[in-house]
């Protein structure tokens, strides 16, 4: 095997980020798997550090890349059958590397402890050709009819998904999933599954409207485009929405959201937000007595979103629109699209 590698490392905030083509392929330890990367998502927590406004207080350098898929090219002792593995199988692991015992362990709620790594953060990423699964890394085989991109692409599926759980989807709802990236589109996918009676999807860009359209929606709107309310409002007889799932990252698309809703209605919260948002909280009380729902990563819903794909319920190829080299990083990071291109998630191939 060889005995390096290259690879992408964040060496601080703001474009700081240096193409290597020396980095040691690590060795695993005792259950430990080493993989081979087949494919590296990049996320808008990617950009938010490349553009230098990221939220978070991290350790320098590591190599970034919380979305990935690999094949399985070395073992620890012990590794196979702590992970189920063996050479050569296709594989994604959970990002999020958990330890110890705590209250929200306890409880199941183990996406939310705080005794945690996570990889292409704290720990080593997919940002590289190679790179390791810790012993404590939940690890799931890839189905044989996946391609590449779409195994890549379950990390956020997995997120949508839990979205999409936190809602709880009824047969005669009216949904409403605001943003279309790569979390929005899997919520679309995934929400349509749930057999909603109307499903419409609010975001600025035809491209993307078109696409969820083609992925599930029934009905598509800019955000500012009169005749989303009046559709939302003729479906209901003037209520408004059953669900408001809020996937956009948007301050402003909250609102559109305490707008569209009904009373007694559901809003699950799953962006990550650069402001702050003005509100007035009797909204949630006294007006409508409204059940607002947070979302956080994908906790028990990564086998979902393989097994969906696998079954061919969900199209994660379609949500896969382009693809660079390690090399093109940069290009990678500051790709915007055209207007009326579809972008939705841009991936490495290492």
């Amino acid at each position: 095997m060889q005995k390096v590698m290259r690879g992408i490392r964040c060496h601080g905030f703001g474009r700081q980020h240096r193409f290597h083509t020396d980095l040691p392929v690590p060795q695993p330890g005792p259950g430990e798997a080493l993989v081979k990367v087949d494919a590296s998502g990049i996320c808008a927590a990617d950009r938010a550090m490349w553009k230098g406004n990221a939220p978070w207080g991290l350790s320098f350098p590591f190599i970034p890349g919380h979305e990935f898929t690999g094949t399985v090219a070395a073992l620890g002792d012990g590794a196979a059958e702590r992970h189920g593995v063996a050479l050569g199988d296709r594989t994604v692991a959970e990002l999020n590397v958990t330890h110890g015992n705590d209250f929200f362990r306890q409880r199941g709620l183990y996406h939310l402890t705080d005794t945690m790594d996570v990889m292409g953060a704290t720990l080593d990423g997919g940002w590289a050709e190679y790179m390791i699964y810790p012993a404590n890394a939940v690890v799931y085989k890839v189905p044989a009819s996946l391609s590449h991109a779409a195994a890549c692409y379950v990390e956020p599926l997995a997120n949508a998904i839990h979205g999409v759980q936190r809602a709880n989807i009824q047969f005669d709802d009216v949904v409403v999933v605001a943003g279309a990236g790569p979390i929005g589109m899997g919520m679309i996918q995934a929400a349509q599954l749930k057999t909603p009676r109307k499903l419409i999807l609010v975001n600025p860009g035809r491209a993307k409207r078109d696409a969820a359209l083609k992925l599930g929606a029934d009905m598509a709107f800019a955000p500012d485009d009169p005749a989303l309310e009046e559709a939302i409002m003729d479906l209901t007889d003037g209520r408004g929405c059953d669900v408001y799932l809020e996937a956009s990252g948007q301050t402003a698309a909250f609102q559109r959201g305490l707008d569209l809703i009904r009373k007694a209605g559901k809003i699950v919260v799953f962006g990550v937000y650069k402001d702050r948002a003005s509100i007035d909280l009797n909204i949630f009380g006294e007006f409508k007595e409204l059940n607002i729902r947070g979302g956080h990563l994908a906790p028990f819903t990564y086998p979902i979103a393989l097994d969906l794909m696998a079954r061919g319920l969900i199209d994660g190829d379609a949500c896969v629109t382009h693809k660079y080299t390690l090399e093109d990083f940069e290009d990678a990071l500051d790709r915007k699209p055209a207007q009326d291109e579809l972008q939705i998630k841009v991936i490495f191939e290492p």
